[in-house]
């Protein structure tokens, strides 16, 4: 069925401009993740960073650690919106198109560096360089790193 912007606008949350919005870019399908890793080694380092617990948490569909990103966020009260990926219409225009999104609606990256790619790193240094609060996590030591530029 097909919703006119306006519907679909209404299932969307309201953003306030003071709200703490996490976004996720990259994914990890390392073995390392479980629950508790996640918790301990990214994200209580990172709220200890930023001192609060995100408003929203805005994450992509694909990968392991985007679905224990969004078991943290839902255990934590905070807001989860998972970002589908429409690989069929968009091809190869499909990640960019998601991760554009997910970088106009975050005030907080959480990146997740590629092993073969710097496209993730790049990002990363053009955001922290634009003043934003930049997190990536390393893909060989899975160490959270803030970027400050």
């Amino acid at each position: 069925m097909y919703k006119s912007t306006f519907d679909a606008l209404e299932d969307e949350p309201l953003l306030f401009p003071n709200a703490m919005t996490l976004g996720v870019l990259g994914h990890s399908t390392a073995k390392r993740w479980t629950r508790e890793c996640i918790a301990n080694s990214i994200m209580n380092p990172l709220l200890g960073e930023v001192g609060k617990i995100p408003d929203v948490v805005l994450i992509p569909a694909e990968g392991n650690t985007g679905i224990l990103l969004q078991d943290w966020a839902e255990g934590h009260r905070s807001a989860c919106k998972v970002l589908e990926t429409d690989w069929v219409r968009a091809g190869r225009r499909a990640r960019a198109l998601r991760d554009g999104r997910i970088l106009k609606e975050a005030t907080h990256l959480l990146i997740f560096l590629g092993i073969r790619s710097d496209y993730y790193e790049k990002i990363a240094m053009r955001e922290a360089k634009k003043g934003r609060t930049v997190f990536t996590v390393d893909p060989k030591s899975g160490d959270l790193v803030l970027w400050s530029l």
